[in-house]
């Protein structure tokens, strides 16, 4: 069968950097040596939804399988699919990712959704393809949602795979402009935390899974040879989730001798200068953190084991071995109330020459707040799926704040940020500053 694999375009785009779209990869190779596969990267490429439909139908693909990952791309994948329906009503479509997996129940009542894949697809895209393939319309594939009559079928979830070494490399080949993309490498697959604005966990069903360090250095020096890196990326949820592991592969990358840069993303709580120096000494040269908020006492109500203070000495020794670090904030929290928010536009503040990026607490689906919204004291307006945005308004009240409120709060710690990073006299001081007069910037 010809098989169509799309990366949707975003109702808005904020972030106009580009990254592989690693899920759809993934896929492509599980299903390139049985079947006809193309992929378009509509977000990455700016192409519309209009645009889109228009290429799959070209190909005249029998199946279209989009990737419905952010909630920003639900109602453009919608359009996609109406779109292409009409022009062919014989595709067969299929959803997946992580909005689609938690919204599966009024997904596959739509009329122009065939199936919803739940959860990681690797075993069940191929078989619901082999199902396909066979004539079969009702499929007993593991991980899959379809309706039938007036009900929908949740197949009961398929099992995840528990050697990731198993999983071919990302069929980057197949990626039309492929040359543009910096290059991004999963390590692992999970996480650990299970934060209430976070779907990580209940997507990746509390797991967590690793690739051997020696399966990663495989696919690092597979790229090595077919092109010269410059930079790549770890795409972990957390690199630095378990320090000796980063150590490691800090180490076995140092010894490849690549010449090149690279990034991830780490917890606070987990690195320490020895780390930190091991990291950029392998080529490391940037790594962002989800800090969310400067009140210690947010921090210990969200689970997290650091100070802000401890935020503060991890930027300056990221800055001190040469790693530009990159965080992340949130206004909006349940339990946060205006002295807290002041001391999350303080800790901006001080964090001086660096992006801090700055998000509205949404109620994402799969998250724990989107189940239980009033067990976190939360008042959550009507609105449409593709609102929920992390970077446009609130449609959440808390005990303490109107959305209102949050709103303005959203714009002033952006406000902050803005100075934040156009100063550049506290970097200079770290650069500069020997390892007793460190401890003495403030």
């Amino acid at each position: 069968m010809k098989v169509v694999l799309v990366n949707p375009p975003l109702s808005q785009r904020y972030v106009h950097s580009i990254d592989e779209p690693l899920g759809v990869l993934y896929l492509a190779a599980a299903i390139r040596d049985k079947h006809e596969v193309y992929i378009v990267d509509s977000l990455n490429n700016m192409l519309s939804t209009a645009e889109t439909a228009e290429i799959i139908t070209e190909l005249e693909a029998d199946v279209v399988g989009i990737s419905l990952v952010f909630t920003g791309a639900y109602k453009t994948s919608l359009e996609i699919l109406a779109s292409v329906k009409n022009k062919k009503p014989s595709i067969i479509s299929v959803l997946g990712g992580n909005t689609a997996t938690f919204l599966a129940e009024t997904l596959a009542r739509r009329k122009d959704v065939d199936y919803v894949v739940r959860g990681e697809g690797d075993v069940s895209f191929p078989q619901l393809l082999g199902a396909i393939s066979s004539g079969i319309s009702q499929p007993g594939v593991s991980g899959i949602s379809y309706q039938s009559g007036d009900k929908v079928i949740h197949n009961p979830d398929t099992v995840l795979v528990n050697d990731l070494d198993e999983l071919l490399f990302p069929a980057r080949r197949l990626l039309p402009l492929r040359q543009k993309y910096p290059r991004s490498i999963l390590s692992s697959r999970g996480c650990a935390y299970g934060c209430i604005y976070c779907s990580s966990a209940a997507f990746w069903r509390k797991s967590f899974r690793m690739r051997s360090i020696d399966n990663i250095m495989a696919e690092i020096k597979t790229l090595q040879e077919e092109e010269k890196l410059k930079y790549f990326s770890f795409a972990d949820d957390c690199l630095t989730l378990l320090p000796q592991r980063a150590r490691e592969i800090a180490r076995r990358i140092r010894d490849l001798r690549l010449g090149c840069t690279w990034g991830c993303t780490g917890r606070i709580e987990t690195l320490s200068e020895e780390l930190i120096r091991e990291l950029s000494g392998a080529g490391c040269t940037g790594m962002f953190f989800g800090v969310e908020s400067g009140s210690e006492r947010v921090l210990k109500k969200l689970g997290r084991r650091y100070t802000p203070e401890q935020v503060y000495e991890t930027y300056k020794t990221c800055i001190r071995y040469g790693i530009q670090p990159y965080f992340s904030f949130m206004v909006g929290l349940p339990f946060e109330k205006e002295e807290d928010l002041n001391l999350t536009y303080r800790l901006i503040e001080r964090l001086e020459g660096v992006e801090n990026g700055v998000h509205i607490l949404t109620p994402l689906p799969g998250t724990p707040i989107f189940y239980d919204a009033k067990k976190y004291g939360l008042k959550i307006s009507g609105h449409e799926t593709e609102e929920l945005d992390i970077n446009s308004c609130s449609v959440a009240a808390t005990e303490h704040f109107s959305r209102e409120f949050i709103n303005e709060a959203y714009r002033k710690a952006i406000g902050y940020s803005i100075k934040a990073l156009r100063k550049t006299g506290t970097v200079n001081r770290i650069k500069n500053a020997t390892r007793n007069e460190l401890s003495a910037v403030k």
